[in-house]
Formats: C-alpha cells, structure tokens, sequence
C-alpha cells in the first residue's frame, strides 16, 4: 500500500505538459448528492427530469467512491481522493492509507490546494454544514492533514498556519460555535489569531458583503446554514480573481440531511450557484460538479402516475423515501469549461484531482492514476 501512494504522489509532477491549462478551477460538491437524488431534486424543482442546470452540462463521468480499504466512503476518505489523488480510510483527512482513525498518523499527503498555494495561485474554500462548517472533512482535506476528522479545532488552526503558501485566502461558512469552543478549549484565540494572518475576519455573509472590494484575504465564520451559496461564491470569485495568477476554490453543500425536502432544496440552490458561475466564468475557469457519496433517497412507487406530470412539489416529497445511510454505487462528475472535456466514462474520484492538475497544467496526461 506504501508504494502506492508513494507511487501517486511521484507521479504528480509539476511543469510537464498538460493537455490544457486553465486560470482557474472551481469544484462544486453537493454531499450525498448522487445520481437518485439529482433526479429527485430535479422532480422537486422543476416537475420534470432532468431539469436541472448540471444534468445539461456537456461532460460527464461516473465516479468510484470506494476507500483504500471500505468499499463504502465517508467524506474524509471521498476529499482526501479528490485533494490528493490517493484513496485514504474513513475518518482520517489527507493521510496515507496506513492511517488509523483516532489513533495513528499516516504519511502526509499533499494536496492539489497546496500545489496551488506553491505556485502563486489564490485559494478559497466556502461550506454550509450544519456543525462543523468549514472544518468538515469534504472541504478541510484540502488544507489539513490529520487521523480524526472530528478534531474541528485542530483543523481550523492548520488552515492558519499552512505548510503552502499563506494558506486559504477566502473562507465562508459556517461551524463558528463548535471552532470557538474547540480551539478555546486547546489555548487558541482565533479572534486574534485570525487578523494576525492578515485576514479581515467577519460573522455573517453580509459583513463579508460590506468588506472593500480590494480587501482579498478574508474570513467570515457564522453558523447560519442556510446563507445564500450564489451570492457566497460571488463572494469569493470576486475577491479569488484578483490575482491575476488564478485561483482554486472548493464549494461545499450539505445535501444529504434528515428531511427530504430540505436536501431537494439544497440541490436546486446548488445548481443555480453552479449555473450562475459557470454561465459567468466558462471561459477561462474548469468547473466542476460532485458528490462524496450517494445515499438511499429515491423517489418509489406509482402512486402519482395519473399526475406525474402535474405532481407539486408537495406530492413529490411524499413519495420520496430515504434511508440516512451511505451506499457504494458510482456518483456523477459533470464538467463544463476549458479542460473539462477530460471528464468521462468511469472513473475513480481519484482522478478528480488529477483534472485539477492537469488543468493547471501541473501534470501530464500520463501521470493519471486511477482505481
């Protein structure tokens, strides 16, 4: 297992030739949001299939999620693939496979995030999970490295003190009451320790909104998980693209809750921030869609067959069954914009990381490893 990771990371060399090279790259991940809850989401929102925004984008592929060593992902294992290219465990955040959850450090994995940090580039990272925020594992494998997801604490302190570069320049989200509680507990006032970085530091999306335009180091940590993701990512390209270098920004949404609506509605609101990007940046910016895992929400039965096409929103929840429960299948990676025709056909979500460099131009075609 040690050679093959040992084996991904040397392949991932930078200033070989790529097959295309972007500015920028942003990353969308819906959790939970697989192939039957985009249908769902797209009955719910519209009353038709296949009506959402990233069912239309013009490259797709379907992605393995399986770990190093579960056939079944969590989060941390499905980012630490996308943040690194190596298949790590469950529980465990940008580690090599011989990690244990709680109890053993694995190898430290560099992350695509870091590279961009090396090379220049802007970073930001934006999440609405509704307790850890912007230290869950689907976003902090890209800055952190550590053996238990749950330290929140540990975390936020290494996104303010980066191996790369000056870390994350942009992060919005939320997890403010369980980081103030975690970081207090271990002797770190970020309330300091955040304008020390030389971030503007805020509590709400609307503060971040009043910040000067020129202002493009910034934190705002709330715990309001139902913030605008459109005007958040608006935020943040806004303040990314100043660096003429380009950025990397990483967006994450919780869609795989306990009501089955809300999860409904939080795909529709994630696919307009994604039609709104990408319509505005396809340009020059890889835009990418997916999810860590699918669970067991699907629409079942025949009991609106008479008035499917007609069926409300309403009708549509009531015949939504789920199971809060991970499951193993494939989940969809849509793409749109320079590069992004290199997405298709079945991959591993490993590969997600190797687009990311390629797109850079970091890494050659040749250096994909997959499964």
């Amino acid at each position: 297992m040690k050679k093959i990771w040992q084996l991904a990371l040397s392949l991932s060399i930078v200033s070989l030739p790529a097959l295309a090279q972007n500015k920028n790259v942003i990353l969308f991940i819906g959790d939970g949001a697989g192939v039957s809850s985009l249908n769902a989401a797209s009955m719910y929102g519209y009353q038709r299939p296949e009506a959402l925004y990233v069912q239309s984008m013009p490259n797709l592929a379907l992605a393995d999620t399986s770990t190093s060593r579960e056939w079944v992902t969590d989060a941390a294992a499905a980012a630490t693939a996308w943040a690194t290219g190596v298949k790590g465990r469950n529980g465990v955040v940008s580690q090599s496979p011989s990690a244990e959850q709680g109890s053993k450090d694995g190898e430290t994995l560099k992350t695509v995030l870091e590279y961009a940090e090396e090379h220049g580039l802007s970073t930001g990272i934006i999440a609405n999970d509704d307790r850890t925020g912007v230290t869950i594992a689907a976003v902090s494998a890209f800055y952190a490295h550590i053996n238990n997801r749950q330290q929140s604490g540990e975390i936020f302190r290494q996104l303010l003190t980066p191996r790369f570069g000056k870390g994350p320049d942009v992060v919005i989200g939320t997890g403010r009451k369980l980081i103030l509680e975690q970081t207090g507990k271990m002797g770190y006032e970020i309330a300091k320790e955040i304008p020390a970085k030389g971030y503007a530091y805020v509590d709400s999306l609307s503060a971040l909104s009043k910040l000067p335009a020129e202002q493009d180091r910034v934190i705002a940590l709330f715990d309001d998980i139902d913030f605008n993701m459109s005007e958040a990512v608006d935020q943040a390209v806004a303040r990314l693209s100043k660096n003429p270098r380009g950025y990397l920004l990483i967006a994450f949404s919780d869609c795989h809750m306990l009501k089955a609506q809300k999860n409904m509605t939080r795909i529709v609101e994630l696919d307009k921030a994604v039609r709104e990007t990408t319509e505005k940046h396809k340009k020059d910016t890889l835009v990418m869609v997916t999810a860590d895992h699918s669970f067991a929400l699907h629409i079942k039965g025949e009991a609106l067959a008479e008035t499917a096409r007609t069926a409300t929103p309403k009708q549509i929840v009531s015949i939504i069954t789920m199971e809060d429960q991970h499951t193993a299948e494939e989940v969809p990676v849509m793409a749109a914009g320079p590069g992004s025709e290199m997405v298709h056909g079945w991959i591993s979500n490993t590969d997600i990381f190797h687009y990311m460099m390629r797109a850079f131009g970091w890494e050659s075609s040749a250096a994909q490893v997959t499964k």
